[in-house]
């Protein structure tokens, strides 16, 4: 079973409900999941980085930005095993603060200051990746990409997100 690292930016007041009632929010992120499956276009408030969610946390930390980019702040009260473990959250105010320091990195010089051997060492997953794949700096760096604007839009939105490995 593959660990894929997946975002829902949520505007305050829906971020409220999702830490009140975890599994209704679940129960709508399955649904839109599904649709997207079955050909409809893809919900702009779901993200995911793949399997690149362990190298992402590994490069960002080496270049002092928080692993709460990957991992979130603090676990969602009372929420079940989303896929490996309960979800996480991040407040408005963080995302934006997440955001900047996101914004203000370069992230081919990020990915490109750790060399496939020291994520081998450290075993960060998927570890195959960095020891087969020659363009795993263009999958890390992409997936990068993404998730700085991910985190852009929600933060000029005003918003909140959930974290969680599926």
């Amino acid at each position: 079973m593959s660990m894929i690292g997946e975002y829902m930016r949520l505007a305050p007041h829906d971020l409220d409900v999702a830490l009140a009632d975890p599994e209704s929010v679940r129960d709508l992120i399955d649904e839109l999941w599904d649709l997207e499956d079955e050909g409809a276009e893809p919900d702009a408030r779901l993200m995911d980085v793949d399997k690149a969610w362990h190298g992402l946390a590994f490069v960002l930390e080496r270049a002092g930005v928080p692993t709460a980019v990957v991992h979130g702040d603090a676990r969602v009260p009372g929420a079940d095993d989303w896929g490996y473990g309960p979800p996480s959250w991040l407040s408005a105010e963080r995302v934006a603060e997440l955001s900047a320091a996101l914004r203000g990195l370069d992230v081919d010089a990020v990915v490109g200051a750790v060399p496939a051997a020291v994520l081998v060492a450290a075993e960060v997953y998927p570890l195959s990746l960095w020891a087969a794949d020659s363009d795993w700096r263009g999958y890390l760096a992409g997936h990068l990409k993404r998730l700085t604007d991910f985190f852009a839009e929600a933060a000029d939105a005003g918003m909140g997100m959930l974290v969680w490995i599926d």
